[in-house]
């Protein structure tokens, strides 16, 4: 455990296949409130703390200061929790899963506010699956709070899984993007958030959405875009995919320009790569002809095979 001013991270390590809780093979890394452990016994260099929640109790027990501390814990699960659940058509709840919902702090309020708000009928299996994902009553009453609402289970544990949260969702609404929430997975998937779209439109690029992503997809970032506006090359989208599908880099159009091929076109750049005309061959063909061969006469140069 790991204590900073008012709260604490405290890595469990566990072994919940056999219900061993003091050490085995799963890590879960949690933040907490220090205020939640109650009163902390220190009698030396020992402490010993708990952390009560409604799935059950932890019991911590260890060596550390007001900074550090290590040992082992206990997990003691709740019988009118398990009772509770089962009312509400849950069975068969092992001690692990417990130890997951009171790790998330799962409440009986929270599981019906998840039953009520998913449209499928959800089972145990469903329900450690959607805690265990960190699609739990926060993360759904989040995601219904922005229209959507009523999904299935496994749909809001699959958003959760691709990092579409309330405020990436909120972040590309506020960017001018209303998306499904498949086209808001398919935006994490590509690598696609409301900053990028707003680095693009702040270079001049207004793209749709299908366009941010193909951005995305052949490489063209904000950050290549001003590399080439710096070397006068300011293209429109499709040139600058182009550019980025047949490999010119700004490394290689400032390196022809060392070399006395200044402000090409952008084509230019494009054929010299698509002919395998390299850097170095150009030095080569410099060396040899003691000139500056014209952007044609390199590319016959090359298809010919005069020069290696």
């Amino acid at each position: 455990a790991q204590f900073d001013d008012e709260r604490v991270h405290i890595n469990f390590r566990t072994d919940l296949e056999t219900g061993r809780y003091r050490q085995g093979w799963s890590n879960y890394g949690r933040t907490l409130e220090v205020r939640d452990l109650g009163r902390i016994d220190r009698s030396g260099g020992r402490m010993q703390f708990t952390l009560r929640r409604a799935a059950g109790t932890f019991r911590f027990e260890g060596r550390g200061d007001s900074e550090r501390a290590a040992g082992s814990f206990e997990f003691v699960s709740d019988a009118g929790f398990r009772g509770e659940l089962g009312r509400l058509g849950f069975d068969d709840l092992t001690d692990s899963n417990l130890f997951v919902f009171a790790l998330e702090d799962l409440t009986i309020s929270g599981v019906r506010q998840l039953q009520a708000q998913v449209s499928d009928q959800i089972d145990t299996r469903d329900l450690v699956n959607m805690i265990n994902h960190g699609a739990g009553p926060r993360h759904v009453q989040q995601l219904a709070d922005l229209g959507f609402r009523g999904l299935r289970s496994s749909e809001y544990v699959r958003a959760r899984d691709h990092g579409v949260t309330a405020n990436f969702a909120e972040g590309m609404r506020d960017a001018g993007f209303r998306l499904s929430l498949e086209q808001l997975i398919r935006s994490r998937d590509h690598g696609v958030s409301p900053e990028f779209a707003a680095a693009m439109r702040q270079l001049g690029h207004e793209l749709s959405h299908e366009e941010l992503i193909r951005s995305r997809d052949h490489g063209v970032s904000a950050e290549f875009i001003r590399e080439m506006n710096a070397l006068g090359q300011r293209l429109s989208h499709e040139q600058l995919i182009r550019a980025r599908d047949h490999g010119v880099t700004t490394q290689f159009i400032r390196d022809l320009r060392e070399l006395g091929y200044d402000r090409l076109p952008i084509s230019d750049y494009i054929r010299l790569r698509d002919h395998g005309v390299t850097v170095s061959y150009v030095r080569r063909v410099k060396q040899l002809y003691a000139e500056t061969p014209s952007v044609e006469r390199l590319i016959r140069l090359r298809a010919h095979g005069d020069i290696r």
